[in-house]
């Protein structure tokens, strides 16, 4: 059987509160939906979960969607939740899609962020080669670190979104706080099919009008297999649709969290 770990997790809110799980996508973490989290919790008791092989959660090196789908319901039951809305985006939204599938009377409302159950080609080698080539031990501040990004990737916004990443290590240098050589050989499994079968969960699909993730087909086949489906699109978004469009986003998780 897949061993599973005790997840990391930041707890928001009042714990009598319905429970709202959320997943980070591929080398994100809990740190990502803070500003978020913190707007949930109004409403709900917010559990911003790292997943295995990121963040202050476990490495190990098995990362599939059915592995970290038990790592959920471990948390679960160490926590104590009979159920919970859960919240993923990307990697994590193909993790929530794969708990609904196992544990299905588990999951109160499912919300999917710009991510579709089908499988995508590899598209993440460039992040991964620029992020195992960094000069981490030889940096004396987290300048250098982003200087290498920045020539590889070219690209402020995933520079930025990477380097919430890089940890100053006591002996000197830096580390990834991701299990990066782990991650870098499951991107086969990361952007792999997970299953979408015919159900009854309330699910909203909020997906970027900017980001190829979530096309026609995958928008049909959600339709087909979700017999309660919501769908939204922000127009002016990419793929981090919750960090461009924030405002957006909770006004309209919120208002299918309430309904």
């Amino acid at each position: 059987m897949t061993p599973t770990f005790p997840l990391h997790a930041r707890v928001l809110g009042n714990s009598d509160a319905p429970n709202l799980i959320v997943l980070h996508g591929l080398l994100g973490t809990s740190d990502n939906w803070q500003t978020l989290g913190k707007a949930y919790s109004a409403t709900h008791c917010v559990h911003l979960i790292d997943q295995r092989n990121h963040g202050r959660s476990p490495h190990h090196d098995e990362h599939t969607y059915e592995a970290m789908a038990f790592d959920l319901q471990q948390y679960f039951e160490e926590n104590k939740l009979q159920t919970a809305s859960v919240l993923g985006h990307s990697m994590g939204g193909k993790t929530a899609l794969m708990f609904a599938h196992l544990f299905p009377a588990r999951i109160e409302k499912l919300i999917v962020a710009d991510i579709a159950s089908h499988s995508y080609l590899p598209h993440h080698q460039a992040i991964f080669d620029a992020v195992q080539s960094a000069p981490l031990q030889q940096a004396a501040d987290r300048n250098a670190i982003q200087k290498h990004l920045q020539q590889q990737l070219n690209d402020p916004g995933v520079v930025a979104f990477l380097m919430k990443n890089a940890r100053r290590r006591k002996e000197g240098g830096f580390q990834w706080r991701p299990n990066v050589n782990v991650l870098s050989k499951a991107l086969g499994a990361v952007v792999g099919e997970v299953p979408l079968e015919t159900n009854t969960l309330p699910t909203l699909v909020i997906y970027g009008g900017q980001s190829n993730y979530v096309d026609d087909n995958a928008l049909e086949t959600f339709d087909e297999a979700c017999l309660q489906l919501d769908t939204h699109c922000i127009s002016g978004a990419g793929h981090w649709l919750h960090a461009s469009h924030p405002d957006e986003f909770k006004e309209v998780t919120l208002e299918f969290l309430a309904s």
